[in-house]
C-alpha cells in the first residue's frame, strides 16, 4: 500500500485503515502509522500529503487505544501539528463555493476520505456521481481533521503513558520509621479481583514499583516485587495503560535475578506462583513476618516468577529483554 519508493495504493490503504479499526490488520499497523506520520511531515500541503493527513485522522482511534510506544505517539502528534499549521495557513480552497463534508465516525467512511483525496480519478471511476470530491481535499477542511487527530493523540499521550502520581501513598504504606507496612499494601493490592484494573490496587502496585526503583530496603524487595506482579499479571486482561505497565516492568527489572544462575536447593522444582498465591506469599516473606516455608518462599521460586512477569509485561509492551 506504501511502497519503498513512496508509491501508494490509496484504495488499499483505505481498506487497511478500516481493517485496523476493526481489529484485523493485515500489515504491521505500528509500522504503517510511522510511515503515514513521516509522509505527512514531509509535505502536508501536497495532494499526497493531504491524503496522508486524512489517513492520520482515520487512524486516530486505533492509535489512541492500541499504540504501546510513546515515541510513535509523539511522531503522530508532531505530524498532525505540522499538517494543521500548513493546511490552516493555506485556508479553504474555494471559499463560499463548497461546504466542508461531514464524515461519520465509521472506519469505512474515514478510509474513503483517503481514497477520494489520493486517487480522485480512481474514485470517480467507481463513484461517478460524487460531485463533492474536491471538497474532501480542501486544505481548510483537512486542517480541522488534523487538529482533531492531534488532540486525540495528545490525550492518548497523557492518559496512556504518564503513570499517576503515588507520592501521597507514603503515609498509608510506610510506618513512622519508614518501613514497609505490608498489610496495608496488600490490602489494597487484593482489591484487584476482576479483569478491569481496580484503581486503588493499581495505585498500590505503582507505589510498590516506584519503591523498588527508589528507597526499598533489601528485606522488602521480594514482597514489593510480588505486589507489583499481582497487577502486572492482569495487564493484558484489563488492557492496562502502557505507561502503567512500563513502570511495573521497570520496577521488576531492579529485582536481583542472579539466584537463577545458581542451583536451586530444591532440584525437584517448584510449582508456579498463581494469582491467589501472591498476597499470602508477599506477607510471609516480608520483614518481621513469620515467614514462608523453605519451598514456598524459596528465593529461586520468587525470582523465577519475577522473571516471568518481566517477560510477560515486555510482551504486552512489544519490547524484548
Amino acid at each position: 500500500m506504501i511502497s519503498d519508493d513512496g508509491a501508494v495504493d490509496y484504495a488499499d490503504l483505505a481498506r487497511e485503515l478500516a481493517n485496523m479499526a476493526h481489529g484485523y490488520p493485515y500489515c504491521d499497523p505500528f509500522a504503517l502509522l510511522g510511515s503515514i506520520a513521516a509522509e505527512v511531515r514531509s509535505d502536508p500541503g501536497s495532494r499526497h500529503g493531504r491524503a496522508m493527513t486524512a489517513a492520520l485522522w482515520a487512524s486516530r482511534w486505533y492509535a489512541r487505544w492500541k499504540v504501546t510506544d510513546p515515541a510513535l505517539v509523539d511522531d503522530l502528534i508532531e505530524a498532525a501539528g505540522r499538517a494543521g499549521t500548513v493546511l490552516e495557513a493555506a485556508g479553504c480552497a474555494a471559499p463560499g463555493e463548497h461546504e466542508h463534508p461531514l464524515v461519520a465516525d465509521d472506519p469505512e467512511e474515514a478510509g474513503d476520505v483517503v481514497a477520494r483525496i489520493g486517487d480522485p480519478e480512481g474514485w470517480l471511476a467507481s463513484h461517478p456521481d460524487d460531485e463533492d470530491i474536491e471538497a474532501y481535499a480542501c486544505p481548510g477542511y483537512l486542517a480541522g481533521l488534523a487538529a482533531e487527530a492531534e488532540q486525540v493523540f495528545k490525550d492518548a499521550r497523557a492518559e496512556r503513558f504518564d503513570a499517576p502520581d503515588t507520592g501521597h501513598l507514603d503515609e498509608r504504606f510506610l510506618t513512622g520509621d519508614g518501613r514497609l507496612d505490608i498489610d496495608a499494601l496488600m490490602t489494597d493490592i487484593e482489591r484487584q479481583k476482576g479483569s478491569r484494573a481496580d484503581p486503588t490496587a493499581e495505585a498500590a502496585a505503582l507505589w510498590a514499583a516506584r519503591r523498588l526503583l527508589g528507597d526499598a530496603r533489601p528485606g522488602e524487595r521480594a514482597s514489593l516485587a510480588l505486589a507489583v506482579s499481582h497487577l502486572a499479571q492482569h495487564c493484558a486482561w484489563g488492557v492496562a495503560a502502557p505507561g502503567v505497565v512500563a513502570l511495573y516492568r521497570d520496577g521488576l527489572q531492579t529485582f536481583d535475578l542472579s539466584v537463577l544462575d545458581r542451583p536451586c536447593p530444591h532440584p525437584e522444582g517448584h510449582r508456579g506462583i498463581s494469582l491467589r498465591d501472591v498476597p499470602p506469599l508477599a506477607r510471609a516473606v516480608a520483614p518481621d513476618a513469620a515467614g514462608a516455608d523453605d519451598r514456598e518462599g524459596c528465593p529461586h521460586r520468587i525470582a523465577a516468577h519475577v522473571r516471568k512477569m518481566i517477560d510477560y509485561t515486555g510482551g504486552y509492551l512489544g519490547v524484548e529483554g
